[in-house]
């Protein structure tokens, strides 16, 4: 599932800083690991598709 883009720029803005402490890999993915450890509190919907809506990230 992707993130909606306004969720993913926020995210984006909040770790850009962030210093990267290498590559890591994760079945058939790679990605950079950051020095970071963001909150961010959600909302969780209930019904049958079980959503998430981020309030806030810091």
């Amino acid at each position: 599932m992707r993130l909606a883009a306004a969720l993913a720029d926020r995210i984006g803005a909040a770790l850009a800083d962030a210093p990267a402490t290498g590559v890591r890999r994760t079945g058939d993915e790679t990605y950079m690991a950051l020095d970071t450890e963001p909150v961010v509190e959600v909302l969780a919907g209930t019904g049958r598709h079980g959503t998430l809506t981020a309030v806030r990230i810091r």
